[in-house]
């Protein structure tokens, strides 16, 4: 069951909003133009309109969230295996198996993720995302910093990675593959 679990989050993961979108609407190559990355911020530079790129972001977040959501509180897989087809959502939307394994940077896509798991790991992302940004006043180098900033975060508290606050997930102490 876990397989099959992880061929279709990776095929649900690799729905290339932006790509469609930009398609449809504007006849671009999203790959091919600005950035050539397949999402939210290439899409709002490539067509300069907030509205897309809001449209873009709202479903990659959807894209995780709904999915992770539903195995989470109806899958029959422990906490530990739930891993593996969660990771496999954001990496079918960075490498999607319809554009040639390109895609996104899966921000998005991870965030709804998260909020699924626990939210807590997006409000304290976009802290360290919000404070990195008025220093360095670069939105790439900050969404790095924000990314290496949560395990260690997760270090110093790791209560919400290790308990899951998420009450569905909690006190359950299976093993990976019990």
């Amino acid at each position: 069951m876990l397989f099959i679990y992880c061929l279709i989050f990776y095929l649900i993961g690799s729905i290339p909003t932006a790509y469609i979108l930009i398609k449809i609407k504007y006849g671009k190559n999203l790959s091919e133009e600005g950035s050539g990355n397949i999402g939210a911020r290439n899409t709002l530079d490539v067509s300069g309109s907030k509205t897309d790129g809001a449209i873009v972001l709202l479903a990659d977040l959807i894209k995780g969230l709904v999915p992770a959501f539903l195995l989470i509180t109806y899958g029959d897989l422990g906490k530990w295996q739930l891993i593996i087809p969660l990771t496999l959502l954001v990496a079918g939307h960075n490498f999607s198996v319809w554009i040639k394994l390109k895609g996104g940077r899966g921000l998005a896509a991870a965030a709804g993720v998260f909020i699924a798991v626990d939210f807590i790991f997006v409000v304290l992302w976009l802290a360290f995302y919000f404070i990195a940004n008025i220093f360095i006043k670069n939105a790439n180098v900050s969404t790095v910093i924000a990314l290496l900033a949560i395990p260690f975060a997760v270090l110093i508290f790791p209560g919400p990675a290790v308990e899951f606050l998420n009450p569905v997930l909690s006190g359950e102490d299976d093993l990976f593959f019990a």
